[in-house]
């Protein structure tokens, strides 16, 4: 039977610095404070919409999160600016060490999924702008089931576009969150730890593999795999 990774995007695939590099320019001094409640704000909205079953683009979450942001610190933002900092969305390129690591899963029976909260054409315009479209056989959006990760539906879907049981799947993500709710399913998990002061969730589960470099996680699914062929 053959295998298939799926990678979530944001953080893992692609690296996001640059939002906050660009939101620096915009508004200022705050803007390392805000990035922060920015990021938090986004996925909570995303988990609220997820548990309320008032699903919204991805897109709506994020800019809901940067106003909130910007009015917690007290900075006024234009729409402009708002729509700029929105727009950095799209300009994000690969971590270096993707390219590689994707390089050492080709092969024919593994199949490479992109798995993202995002929309299926903001992520296809993403990678192709990253230039690493070429190595995946499908994008699993959440859009298709209107939800958000860590919603087990979410989880159960992406394992229909795979075809496969969860044990033939490993989820390499950056998010603790998502490889808890890949866990929660019996997905096999590969925590991208690009942070080396993050902390795993205390949930009483820890991922199959943890690694800070892509071409390790990739060596090391791949490494798991042979040894049970």
């Amino acid at each position: 039977m053959n295998n298939a990774i799926a990678f979530d995007v944001y953080g893992t695939l692609i690296d996001t610095q640059a939002v906050s590099g660009r939101l620096s320019e915009l508004i200022g001094d705050k803007a390392p404070e805000i990035s922060r409640t920015w990021r938090q704000k986004q996925l909570e909205y995303s988990f609220r919409r997820g548990l309320m079953r008032e699903y919204r683009d991805f897109s709506d979450c994020t800019r809901a999160a940067l106003l909130y942001a910007c009015r917690d610190a007290e900075v006024a933002i234009s729409e402009e600016a708002v729509e700029q900092a929105m727009q950095a969305y799209g300009e994000l390129d690969a971590f270096s060490d993707v390219r590689p690591g994707l390089d050492l899963l080709r092969n024919e029976n593994i199949s490479l999924y992109a798995f993202s909260n995002g929309s299926r054409q903001a992520v296809q315009r993403l990678l192709q702008r990253a230039g690493i479209d070429k190595y995946f056989t499908g994008i699993v959006s959440v859009e298709d089931v209107r939800s958000f990760k860590p919603d087990p539906e979410v989880y159960a879907h992406l394992l229909q576009s795979c075809g496969l049981p969860a044990e033939n799947v490993f989820l390499v993500s950056g998010n603790p969150f998502d490889i808890l709710g890949a866990e929660n399913v019996g997905i096999r998990t590969a925590w991208m730890r690009r942070d080396p002061n993050a902390v795993f969730d205390p949930w009483g589960v820890e991922p199959d593999i943890t690694c800070s470099n892509f071409t390790h996680v990739a060596a090391n699914i791949n490494a798991a795999w042979s040894t049970e062929s």
